[in-house]
């Protein structure tokens, strides 16, 4: 296992969202052959490797028009006091030190706006090689962080000719967006056509906010293989989507476990998971104006479940039965349905898709 990181250990507060999608698309990268592991909050905010060579990737984002340049990174941190503002406490300060330095090594500072031009000539694509640098603006930086310590009797120029800057997207929206498009292949390959929007978005969230965030909050870093991650790639399309990459769907008991609280007798969540399957199948062959009106009909539906989950959270509904009859009864109300321009048993259907990909729908108050 390795060492926690130098300055703080490990993520103790929220705000991380740019740097578990940036995180996400390192992921994706090894998954197309480019690394061999990935971690995070490990020795750095995302630690990649090549076999044994690691690369130290350090996020930094702004807001705005500010755009980093040789003299920002090397700055020592102002909200230091006066005695500790050292050259370790810069951006390359913290990227370059406490932490081994083998032969392969490289550093990245990932940002989401073009840098000035002298630092812009470290920019590189991701996954590709930067261009030479002037030779000036390299003495500069080593002079700027003169005095920093480095291990393995390594010197800052030698880190200085391993540093590249990735310039990703400004927002984390944008990021996210990346991740959505290299998403889609994959899951079209594990699915065997292709996946549903509401789908990608649900498998994008699970990796980003439920896998890489958790992951980031445990007390040791974990180092994830293309085996290890392709795997949990799979597991959360298997949860959104209940189909496996053999085209066999999530066992029947998922959605019965989600109704028997409810008081749902076997054989009617039998008949709710077959509703659930041609319902699902009816929206992957619809297009154009249909789809919409299915996606529609599905966000009044969740609409729906989300004010009887906010009832339960408040106490003014009971769990169990009382909040899978309240939730029946609105469906059945639904304006749509009242007046014939929504099949009752077509709105039903959309409830048990939502209900199967959801946890604790009628059980608690969670």
């Amino acid at each position: 296992m390795t060492l926690a990181p130098a300055d703080g250990g490990r993520r103790s507060r929220r705000g991380f969202l740019y740097q578990d999608a940036v995180t996400l698309l390192d992921c994706l990268d090894m998954l197309g052959g480019h690394w061999t592991e990935v971690s995070w909050e490990d020795l750095e905010d995302i630690l990649c490797y090549k076999a044994d060579a690691p690369s130290y990737r350090q996020v930094k984002t702004v807001e705005g028009a500010k755009r980093h340049s040789i003299a920002d990174i090397c700055k020592p941190d102002a909200a230091k006091k006066a005695e500790n503002r050292t050259a370790a406490t810069s951006y390359l300060g913290k990227l370059f030190g406490g932490k081994p330095l083998p032969e392969g090594t490289r550093f990245t500072l990932i940002v989401n706006e073009t840098p000035q031009r002298d630092l812009f000539q470290f920019v590189c694509e991701r996954g590709g090689a930067r261009g030479p640098v002037n030779a000036d603006d390299r003495e500069r930086i080593i002079d700027k962080l003169n005095g920093l310590s480095l291990p393995d009797g390594r010197d800052v120029g030698w880190c200085v000719d391993r540093l590249d800057v990735l310039v990703t997207a400004r927002t984390c929206d944008q990021v996210e967006d990346e991740a959505r498009r290299r998403l889609i292949p994959l899951i079209t390959t594990y699915l065997g056509q292709d996946p549903l929007a509401q789908e990608v978005d649900n498998v994008l969230l699970g990796l980003v906010s439920g896998y890489i965030a958790r992951r980031a909050a445990e007390p040791e870093p974990q180092r994830h293989t293309a085996h290890e991650f392709r795997s949990i790639l799979e597991k959360s399309i298997l949860q959104v989507t209940g189909q496996r990459s053999d085209g066999s769907t999530e066992p029947l008991m998922t959605l019965q476990a989600k109704l028997r609280p409810a008081g749902v007798p076997d054989a009617e969540a039998e008949r709710q998971h077959e509703a659930m399957l041609t319902f699902r199948q009816a929206q992957r062959r619809s297009l154009g104006s249909e789809r919409q009106r299915l996606a529609e009909l599905s966000d009044k539906v969740y609409a729906i479940c989300q004010l009887t989950s906010m009832q339960r959270r408040g106490g003014l509904i009971e769990a169990g039965e009382p909040a899978y009859r309240e939730t029946m009864l609105k469906v059945s109300q639904m304006r749509e349905v009242v007046s014939g321009t929504v099949d009752l048993s077509q709105a039903l259907a959309v409830l048990s898709d939502i209900t199967a990909r959801c946890q604790n729908r009628y059980e608690d108050a969670s």
